[in-house]
């Protein structure tokens, strides 16, 4: 190290050199340097990133989007196929059914279904068709009935959708009043009363677990506890139902849904004054694919469920429920109604002027509706492979061939008759996919 000090401090010459050595090692080192933030870049640049030619510049590059992906119907009917046929879907809430016979109608993506509560207070869904002619079961939205009757033919079903009377069939050959139950829908209620419905005919995908993690979750940070339903009710509004799920659109909902329910008092002092001590707070929220959110008030033991479901291609029935989860509060249910009315309006006009303005080529997508292109986008991949329509909620029909062919006779004497519609193909427009 002496050697060192007393030569390279000491000589001018060996000091030019040592520069020189220093000048030509950062020389020959830059450019790997260089190379190696470049490749760094790039790779973090391979996905969403995509360089444009001639110019250098980067670019966000979306997913390519379906023509008529805003209001196309074959989009939408690749939608019922995709998505709405074989995905699980929030549905209700089991304080919505309190009661043995209690039902509710829905029409999510073209298919009328009803969900049902039991006599063994299990929840049932059912696609809302008589076996016999197809016609409605439950006609109003909401009811209570422990015997569901077709008006046609007088077909009626229990709760459990098996067929319990059938007028002037008991002796027609082949007939079987067990292979003649409602189509049955696979149906889930978690443990804090939450129902979804899968429309699959077959085997359902599983129900997912991270699901389920996230609204337990929201259900233990709302403490929902024992909740009772205090009002709700379907509004079909004039939008693509894509447009609806959105964190966007959700928070400006929550704010207004706050500041309305701010002005109902619903606690005594010596509750507010407990609150305050505990610095009790339930205020949460969470959104499950494909199309619903719930929200939980900030201190008013409240509770919201808001999902949008398609009717067409161009508008959407959009369903909210408001649940109370301290029933004892006494407020006045007209008082809530009010409040919550006004918000949910205001995010369905919003909605309808943004459907107005939409581009069909409008490539900038939530991630919820990036999810659903992907989910279309794989079905559609099956479809071309197979080469025809897959339908996941198609039922086969069951029964003897002699029953199926006096069926058949049936139909078309039925066709023929006054008020039936029949295609140039002998077929009834807007056949069942179940």
């Amino acid at each position: 190290m002496e050697f060192f000090d007393a030569y390279f401090l000491s000589s001018p010459g060996s000091i030019i050199v040592l520069l020189l050595i220093v000048a030509f090692l950062a020389n020959g080192a830059w450019p790997r340097l260089s190379r190696q933030k470049k490749l760094d870049v790039s790779r973090r640049s391979e996905s969403p990133v995509n360089k444009s030619s001639g110019s250098g510049l980067s670019v966000i590059k979306e997913p390519e989007i379906p023509e008529g992906w805003w209001n196309g119907r074959d989009v939408f009917e690749l939608e019922r196929r995709a998505l709405f046929s074989k995905s699980w879907v929030y549905l209700a809430h089991s304080t919505q059914l309190t009661k043995p016979g209690a039902y509710q109608s829905f029409d999510i993506a073209g298919f009328p279904i009803f969900l049902i509560r039991g006599k063994d207070n299990q929840f049932r869904a059912f696609h809302n068709v008589c076996r016999h002619r197809a016609y409605t079961i439950t006609r109003k939205e909401t009811g209570a009935s422990t015997v569901l009757g077709c008006r046609y033919h007088g077909w009626s079903y229990d709760t459990t959708g098996k067929l319990v009377k059938a007028p002037q069939f008991d002796d027609v050959p082949g007939f079987n009043k067990s292979e003649n139950s409602l189509f049955e829908i696979h149906t889930r209620t978690t443990g804090h009363g939450h129902v979804f419905v899968n429309l699959n005919a077959e085997e359902p995908s599983p129900f997912e677990s991270s699901t389920l993690a996230t609204l337990n979750k929201f259900s233990n940070a709302a403490r929902l506890g024992s909740s009772e339903w205090v009002t709700g009710q379907t509004l079909t509004a004039n939008f693509n139902w894509k447009l609806g799920p959105s964190d966007s659109h959700y928070a400006d909902l929550v704010a207004q849904l706050e500041q309305q329910i701010a002005g109902v008092d619903r606690s005594s002092l010596m509750t507010k004054i407990m609150k305050l001590a505990m610095q009790s707070n339930n205020q949460a929220d969470c959104s499950l694919f494909p199309s619903s959110f719930f929200y939980s008030f900030k201190d008013a033991e409240l509770w919201l469920s808001l999902s949008f479901f398609p009717a067409t291609e161009t508008s959407t029935h959009v369903r909210y429920d408001l649940f109370d989860c301290a029933p004892k509060m006494i407020t006045d249910e007209n008082v809530l109604t009010r409040a919550i009315e006004r918000p949910i309006q205001n995010l369905v006009r919003n909605l309808e002027a943004e459907f107005r303005l939409v581009d069909g080529d409008l490539t900038e997508l939530s991630p919820n509706s990036r999810e659903i292109l992907d989910c279309v986008q794989k079905h559609d991949r099956l479809e071309r492979a197979q080469g025809s329509p897959i339908l996941p909620a198609m039922h086969k029909p069951k029964g003897s061939s002699l029953f199926q062919r006096a069926e058949q006779l049936c139909k078309e004497l039925d066709c023929s008759g006054p008020g039936s519609h029949v295609d140039g193909n002998g077929a009834t427009p807007g056949g069942l996919d179940w």
